[in-house]
């Protein structure tokens, strides 16, 4: 607290008193700086006073005197100007804050009728400099209350402007108290040419309930444009009274956005989350990264648990949208009756068990984004030309709606069926298929991918050992040969799921062929258990992984150069055993 933040209303306390009382006056802060000056010391403002002057001491001490003939005084033994001082008395008063020091109010006589003004009249003196002492300490005071709360609101508003959403403060009648800088950014307004305005009068296509308090969406008009956005008005209560309403406004993309992000967070998949580089797999990822950045529609078509939701995320975080929603859904899942509806959104009351404030469908949360509709094939026929109209004119209408809501996402499909023979049987449209086949991607079953399987059993064994807080176990040699030979109707999804069993149930360390589920232990009984011998296993897997690298990459002369060097054995050695697998 220094006097200096009422400086102006310090003189003027100075000044009065030197008009009722005849004498001049000096106020000085702690730091013996003077604030205040009447006659010969007004231009001495903003300076100290001299060094071990009697006002140190007063304030020193925090107690009143007066200074009798300051130039022989005792009190005055060690000042600066002792022997020239110009003063013939003074009285000190101690200006305080309770037991804080403020500064020093002086009153000084240059001539002897001042001087006996002071020495007979300083009783009244001392009581008269108390009061003002006291005033000018409420002054400080009330002026540092208006400081810090001028500090407090600007605080207050760079931190509100700061929030990624607007922010409408009104009265009980909408009437605008306050606009943070989001607001004026989401509605185009300026917020000093609106306050005390009707926030109905700012913006006419608002429509609000002040005795509702839920979020809501609206559609507003901002630079004749329709624009969306998601509402919540917050009351502010006192003493059980609302006086006045907070308007939360957040643009439904960013707002779904974060949504996604936040729910997203941990699936934040690569291409070398993908376990795998056998041939036909490093085929199918180098073509996915290669088209990731494009727009074109692409289809992945694999058996059920080959992993095409991974290659899609995989897709979408390479691709120039991964900080914008992926919005997956499957459409093999959702009813018939609700899918429509689950797709395109829906308005209030749009049917039946419709929620009064409508619903935002998949294709407005992809928005920027990714839209990845799982089982396409089990899309039902009459949806199929809605589909295909939504991604002709990028643009769509809700469920019980009359505006066309434009929208952008990237569509990557997926399926596990045979469209081409549903098309010949009337079960998927043709124009459809074409306008999804855009950019066809092959994820190869695990039968196809055997050099693989160690890859993945590994993965999976030391992901549910950590998961199930088990010791880490390893797959005995006899285990590793069954993997190998089993069909794997399932593919990853389970092999995924036999190994989390196995870590389940299984006590030791090692995982044996007799710990193996009942359905790959009968698959081995049948006419795929003829082969016992260790030889013959092995002879069978090197023949598969030779076979399927010569489908990757080819049969001429270059291509088994190419696969030698991958397998890191001699050309001659190769074409031995592709001639001992008959595979020339």
């Amino acid at each position: 607290m220094n006097l200096f933040n009422i400086q102006k209303s310090t003189q003027e306390v100075a000044e009065a008193i030197s008009a009722v009382l005849n004498v001049d006056v000096t106020i000085v802060d702690i730091h013996l700086n003077r604030v205040a000056a009447t006659g010969e010391y007004k231009n001495l403002i903003g300076r100290s006073l001299p060094k071990n002057c009697a006002f140190e001491s007063i304030a020193n001490k925090r107690k009143p005197e007066f200074i009798d003939n300051p130039n022989i005084s005792q009190k005055c033994k060690g000042c600066s100007l002792r022997g020239s001082c110009a003063e013939m008395a003074t009285v000190g008063y101690p200006i305080l804050n309770g037991e804080d020091l403020l500064g020093v109010i002086g009153l000084i006589a240059f001539n002897m009728e001042q001087k006996k003004k002071l020495q007979r009249e300083y009783n009244s003196l001392i009581v008269f400099l108390s009061k003002l002492g006291d005033l000018l300490a409420g002054n400080l005071k009330y002026a540092n209350t208006i400081i810090n709360l001028k500090i407090q609101t600007e605080e207050t508003k760079k931190i509100i402007d700061g929030l990624g959403n607007g922010i409408i403060c009104t009265d009980n009648l909408g009437n605008i108290k306050f606009v943070n800088s989001k607001a004026e950014d989401y509605l185009k307004i300026d917020s000093n040419n609106i306050i005390n305005k009707s926030i109905f009068e700012i913006i006419p296509s608002l429509q609000l309930n002040f005795k509702e308090y839920i979020p809501i969406e609206t559609k507003l008009t901002i630079d004749n444009k329709r624009e969306s956005f998601v509402i919540k008005i917050i009351p502010v209560m006192i003493q059980d009274k609302k006086v006045s309403n907070i308007i939360e406004i957040h643009e439904t993309f960013n707002m779904v956005k974060s949504a996604f992000t936040l729910l997203e967070g941990q699936n934040n998949i690569s291409f070398d989350d993908i376990i795998g580089d056998s041939p036909k797999m490093l085929k199918s990822k180098e073509m996915s990264e290669r088209v990731a950045t494009s727009k074109s529609s692409i289809l992945l078509r694999g058996e059920s648990g080959t992993g095409k939701e991974l290659f899609a995320r995989a897709i979408h975080n390479s691709s120039n949208r991964k900080n914008a929603p992926f919005v997956a859904i499957n459409c093999a899942s959702i009813p018939d009756n609700l899918l429509e509806a689950e797709l395109f959104g829906y308005e209030g009351g749009a049917f039946t068990g419709a929620k009064k404030t409508g619903q935002m469908g998949k294709f407005e949360l992809a928005n920027e984004g990714t839209l990845f509709l799982d089982e396409i094939g089990d899309l039902p026929i009459h949806l199929q030309p809605k589909l295909l109209r939504v991604l002709q004119e990028e643009a769509f209408m809700r469920v019980g709606g009359r505006e066309l809501i434009p929208v952008n996402f990237r569509l990557i499909a997926a399926t596990n069926r045979n469209l081409e023979d549903m098309i010949s049987k009337g079960e998927f449209r043709e124009d459809l298929y074409y306008r999804l086949n855009v950019i066809p991607i092959h994820i190869p079953p695990l039968r196809e991918r055997i050099g693989d399987i160690e890859k993945l059993s590994n993965y999976f064994i030391n992901k549910y050992c950590k998961k199930l807080n088990k010791d880490l176990k390893y797959f005995s040699k006899e285990v590793k040969e069954a993997f190998s030979r089993y069909n794997w109707p399932g593919n990853v999804r389970e092999l995924e799921n036999v190994i989390e069993y196995l870590v389940n149930v299984v006590n030791s360390r090692e995982i044996k062929l007799e710990n193996l589920p009942y359905n790959i232990k009968q698959y081995f009984k049948g006419n795929n258990a003829k082969k016992d011998s260790l030889k013959e296993i092995m002879d069978d897997y090197e023949k598969n992984i030779l076979k399927s690298y010569l489908e990757a990459y080819g049969n001429t002369t270059k291509d088994k150069e190419k696969i030698a060097s991958i397998l890191e054995i001699d050309l001659s050695t190769l074409y031995r055993k592709l001639n001992k697998h008959n595979l020339q």
